[in-house]
């Protein structure tokens, strides 16, 4: 699996927003064929979401090296900005985790559903930066 998921990040290096869905596309179904195991669940989103990660990374440095100073700095003004929203938004995902942890039996399905909408978030990220990139 680690073998494939270098290829695709490999592949993006020159992606467009259609080659960025085919490598989410792909990421998604391994995360749905590991998620449907029924074991290691968690263990499958946290993959998910370290390969979302990673493809983020990926996608604005190369989008980065392509602009002009000013386009970076633009681009790097709006990152921040991403930044700080993602941060929002992960701290309440963990807030809720640790209210629900403390009211259910199965804190750990409260994780894999809050390591999921972050991974998604990332995701959401990816194809915004795929879409800047295509301009």
């Amino acid at each position: 699996m680690k073998l494939t998921l270098l290829l695709l990040l490999t592949l993006l290096g020159g992606a467009t927003v259609a080659q960025s869905r085919v490598i989410l596309d792909s990421l998604d179904k391994r995360y749905q064929e590991c998620l449907s195991l029924h074991s290691g669940q968690y263990n499958c989103a946290q993959q998910y979401y370290r390969s979302m990660d990673s493809l983020l990374r990926r996608s604005y440095s190369r989008l980065c090296n392509q602009l002009d100073s000013n386009g970076r700095q633009s681009l790097q003004l709006e990152q921040l900005d991403w930044e700080e929203r993602k941060t929002a938004y992960f701290e309440l995902l963990d807030a809720r985790v640790d209210k629900q942890h403390k009211t259910t039996l199965s804190g750990l399905d409260d994780r894999v559903i809050s390591t999921d909408n972050k991974a998604a978030y990332l995701r959401n990220r990816v194809l915004q930066l795929a879409r800047l990139d295509a301009h």
